[in-house]
């Protein structure tokens, strides 16, 4: 899988606000005949100068014909059938000139739309979403906004919503050019506080705000003003790029242990795992997926190995266990790992490990660092509700436990980006982890 960073222009006609979208042609590399924004792919340039090249290019509009009105948080998704990640960077413009728009050879026809048609055409993938993502950035509270997100959501894997928190993060530096430096660093670090509380029991969220603390101390306090700004937004996009990359690169280094015609166990459904599958999908030689219940996530890892090419079977999370007598390897994703080299990840990992073990299949942990625990944290385990099982028993306490705790002897190998998590650096991140949590607590 590679990662694909593009921008995505939102042009707006101000009498009437509709929304300029264009059938993308024939000869175009991806997406043939569906509808799109004014797009292209990132390579230089920042998102925002790529932006005005693209509308530019595809309209013959120069940056003196339209007004930035917004930028939205990116939207990120995988297109399985490419092998790309995309990465789009939305935007919205207001248009001065809309009677001057020209399509260019990528396009076929334009038509000014209003914004209800982007949920009704055939579109590019997620445009919907690119679009929401931008016009909600017009309004008030961006971070605030971003961080209830993340609060809530219930949709999204937990490196995604490390991403968002970081972008809430780098929302509430960009308001801060001009705060004198003591101010910009009190903010930075009430915000990182606040963003540490957003999701306890996900390590990639606590971690996120932990690493954008680090990089305002660095930052603001060799520098106030706009010039201390710049540097701690670019800091905190540097950091979004990491964990944009990161599952990409641990599954690749992990795909190495794939052998040909190696029969595999995984559950749930993981990034990373997924990445990995498709990396060494010409290897495998049998798939068995753990469905994981109650909420059955495991299907839609099913459906895509399937995809993939991998003769792939679904079980039961008991039935997969038992697959594991004739299997070569055991492989599954993280919520969170501890300094111990412990795991957590969803209900069923840990029987899945035990079983493992007792058959000598080596166990596999994919992973980006920023799934570690500061060093003596306790992980929180959260719990669904009762409901998920089905109609209540009387009589009986009914509980939904969603993750679990595997201990780190039935976790011999966890692979993050660049290969094997060695002890002692994570013993070494974790307890740096830990510094910057007592210090953003006022503790040190």
């Amino acid at each position: 899988m590679k990662l694909r960073q593009v921008v995505s222009c939102f042009l707006l006609r101000p009498a009437d606000e509709t929304v300029l979208l264009g059938r993308r042609g024939p000869d175009v590399s991806t997406y043939p005949g569906r509808w799109a924004a004014i797009s292209g792919s990132v390579e230089t340039a920042q998102p925002l100068e790529q932006a005005y090249r693209e509308i530019e290019e595809e309209t013959g509009l120069d940056r003196s014909r339209v007004r930035l009105r917004a930028e939205g948080p990116p939207v990120r998704f995988p297109d399985w059938d490419l092998g790309v990640v995309w990465v789009v960077h939305p935007f919205l413009f207001g248009c001065a000139a809309p009677d001057e728009v020209r399509p260019d050879w990528e396009h076929v026809e334009f038509g000014w739309q209003e914004p209800r048609r982007i949920f009704e055409l055939d579109t590019v993938p997620m445009l919907a979403e690119a679009y929401a993502s931008a016009a909600r950035a017009q309004e008030r509270g961006g971070a605030e906004r971003t961080f209830r997100q993340v609060r809530e959501d219930r949709r999204h894997g937990a490196e995604e919503l490390g991403i968002w928190t970081l972008e809430g993060l780098r929302q509430v530096a960009s308001g801060l050019e001009a705060s004198p430096q003591s101010e910009a660093q009190a903010a930075m670090q009430a915000a990182c506080r606040e963003a540490l509380s957003l999701r306890p029991s996900m390590a990639s969220v606590r971690s996120a705000a932990l690493a954008a603390f680090q990089a305002s101390r660095e930052a603001l306090d060799a520098e106030g003003g706009p010039a201390g700004v710049e540097r701690l937004v670019a800091r905190i996009q540097g950091l979004v790029a990491e964990r944009e990359e990161a599952p990409l690169r641990a599954a690749a280094a992990a795909a190495d242990l794939v052998r040909d015609g190696a029969a595999v166990v995984t559950i749930s459904r993981s990034f990373s795992v997924l990445c990995l599958l498709r990396e060494a999908a010409g290897r495998i030689g049998r798939l068995v997926v753990g469905e994981s219940r109650p909420a059955c996530e495991g299907r839609d890892t099913a459906r895509l190995a399937a995809s993939f090419g991998i003769p792939t079977e679904l079980m039961t999370d008991a039935a997969a266990a038992g697959a594991l007598a004739a299997a070569d390897l055991l492989v599954f994703g993280a919520d969170s790992v501890c300094a111990d080299g412990s795991v957590v990840n969803k209900v069923g990992t840990l029987a899945l490990c035990s079983v493992a073990r007792r058959f000598g299949v080596e166990s596999v942990c994919v992973a980006s660092e920023s799934k570690l625990l500061p060093a003596g944290f306790e992980p929180v385990m959260e719990e669904m509700g009762p409901d998920e099982l089905g109609d209540p028993v009387p009589g009986v306490v009914t509980r939904n436990p969603c993750f679990e705790l595997v201990p780190a002897e039935l976790v011999p190998r966890i692979i993050v980006p660049g290969g094997p998590m060695e002890r002692r650096r994570r013993r070494v991140r974790a307890g740096e982890l830990a510094d910057l949590q007592r210090a953003l607590a006022g503790e040190g």
